[in-house]
């Protein structure tokens, strides 16, 4: 079995210099959802994921416009949840998170100040990937020795997910076994319309998940964008 993973391209966080929640992309990110559009537009997969804000939507829009597909959103893709910064201008955004970056370690756990709790956006995106793979695609976790083994019918499927950095980092920890801890979208950072694989090897009767490739930005060429700097809110 296969996940390829999709970062949403370049959002456009504030236009005119005021902060919008739900941001599109850039006229940068609509090119990059272009080249994501080609590079993957020789492969098959079984089935289509995409959270429903909107620059993940807009990226996996020339994909699913040239398939005639429409593909599935799923809520609990969103990205870890902020508070409302809508109107805000760009410097009060930069100061938010700087502040939020500044933080001790223990903090952290909390999430971003007044958002989501890290604990409840993993348990949102974990259980969300092993209930999806349960349900519609005969997968299921066997525990055995301490270890967390996969039990999979259809070893052959491909599913593909478009999402967000914080989502993706999170569904390559989980599904790798790796430490939950909430600077998983530091330790697993990738650029936008960056492309992750992560594949099942067997072991005896049973598999587990290896990454195969990460954050893949050769499909961009000249669109490759600098990464956003750390407490920017173009990192999610």
């Amino acid at each position: 079995m296969e996940i390829v993973l999709v970062r949403h391209a370049q959002p456009d966080w504030e236009p005119d210099d005021r902060a919008v929640d739900d941001p599109g992309l850039t006229p940068l990110g609509q090119q990059q959802a272009e080249s994501v559009a080609k590079h993957l537009a020789e492969e098959d997969f079984d089935a289509i994921y995409l959270s429903p804000l909107r620059r993940v939507v807009e990226t996996a829009a020339p994909f699913l416009e040239a398939r005639a597909e429409k593909g599935e959103h799923c809520d609990w893709l969103r990205e870890t949840g902020l508070p409302s910064l809508q109107g805000q201008t760009r410097s009060q955004v930069e100061k938010y998170f700087k502040k939020a970056r500044s933080r001790e370690f223990g903090d952290w756990w909390d999430g971003l100040p007044e958002g989501e709790r890290f604990q409840h956006f993993y348990e949102r995106v974990s259980g969300g990937i092993e209930s999806l793979l349960a349900d519609g695609h005969a997968t299921g976790v066997h525990e055995e020795a301490g270890q967390r083994l996969w039990d999979i019918e259809k070893p052959g499927r491909r599913l593909l997910i478009f999402a967000h950095e914080g989502t993706n980092a999170v569904l390559i920890s989980h599904l790798l076994g790796v430490e939950a801890v909430p600077w998983a979208n530091l330790r697993f950072a990738t650029s936008w319309a960056g492309i992750s694989l992560l594949r099942t090897l067997p072991i005896g009767s049973r598999w587990v998940w290896s990454l195969h490739s990460f954050n893949r930005i050769d499909h961009l060429g000249a669109l490759q964008a600098t990464r956003p700097h750390s407490g920017d809110a173009g990192d999610y």
